[in-house]
């Protein structure tokens, strides 16, 4: 039961921490793949994971700073890396883990599966760690649900997130509507069924992707105990943002796309979307009234 871990890495210190705390809390570190997409720069050095040279396990391309292209382009990138494994595990690379992580996410799919589920998709917005107080791996943290907050000037959706009531007494995951870029494990065919749109820059990736996984056969599920962690604040970090003047740009073309995509305000499209638009399984209309959006009017039920 192979997984393979996608991980998009943008001049990121906490990296190689990432990378050795998931294989060290695995219960099958053997049984892991890493795609690695790489974004660097030379005079940083806390990001060159050399202990993976030579390890079969490890797939990476190595991206100069400067010709970066934004996150999901990064994703696009890690994403193309699948070799056919089982499963894929899609993971920001600033997160901790528990014990035994990768058991638990494939027993609560296997689970869902037995009820009659094709293809689950675990997603969440994880709790918050600090590097210099890590969790053990062992803590139980509150699982969380995101919930919709608002649009944004430009027509993509925000979220929050909210503890899952009764979470104590849940044995399985629970629907969700929406899709956390920072951790999402499903079935490894979600790579070529629903690959990640390089076009895209940051705002807009979640909602995107949350319609085009449903209508293409996904159903999404928040787990109801979470097995990692993300670090929110991450002040000394540079962002890609920091680095790329033209990054409004990037931004403002990702947002129209957006827009179209998903129908907000109406806005009909005036660009092609191929292999990154919505699937035949279900329709956009599906996903409206399952997740209680209508995008064209940019509203939501509470």
């Amino acid at each position: 039961m192979l997984i393979f871990v996608q991980i998009a890495s943008y001049r990121d210190p906490q990296l190689i921490p990432t990378v050795k705390d998931m294989l060290q809390k695995a219960k099958r570190p053997d049984q892991l793949r890493f795609g690695i997409c790489r974004q660097f720069h030379p005079k940083d050095g806390f990001d060159d994971i050399k202990p993976s040279q030579g390890d079969p396990r490890f797939r990476m391309v190595h991206v100069p700073w400067a010709k970066s292209q934004g996150a999901c382009w990064a994703r696009n990138i890690s994403q193309r890396l699948y070799g056919g494994e089982e499963f894929t595990l899609q993971i920001d690379s600033h997160m901790r883990f528990a014990w035994q992580w990768d058991e638990t996410l494939i027993e609560m799919t296997r689970r869902l599966q037995a009820g009659g589920i094709r293809k689950p998709l675990l997603t969440g917005y994880a709790s918050a760690f600090d590097p210099r107080t890590p969790p053990h791996g062992d803590e139980v943290t509150p699982p969380l649900q995101m919930r919709f907050s608002r649009f944004s000037p430009g027509g993509a959706m925000l979220f929050g997130a909210e503890v899952i009531p009764g979470w104590q007494r849940l044995s399985c995951p629970v629907f969700g509507r929406f899709f956390s870029g920072h951790f999402c494990f499903t079935m490894g065919s979600i790579c070529h069924e629903v690959p990640y749109d390089p076009d895209l820059y940051f705002h807009g990736e979640e909602i995107t992707m949350a319609v085009r996984a449903y209508t293409h056969g996904y159903d999404l599920f928040h787990p109801h105990k979470m097995p990692l962690w993300h670090y929110y604040q991450r002040e000394k970090r540079a962002g890609h943002w920091d680095d790329h003047d033209d990054w409004t740009t990037r931004d403002e073309a990702s947002l129209k796309r957006t827009r179209q995509l998903l129908g907000v305000d109406n806005e009909a499209p005036n660009q092609h979307f191929g292999k990154f638009g919505l699937g035949a399984v279900r329709s956009l209309r599906d996903y409206e009234r399952y997740a209680g959006i209508v995008f064209a009017k940019r509203i939501a039920q509470k």
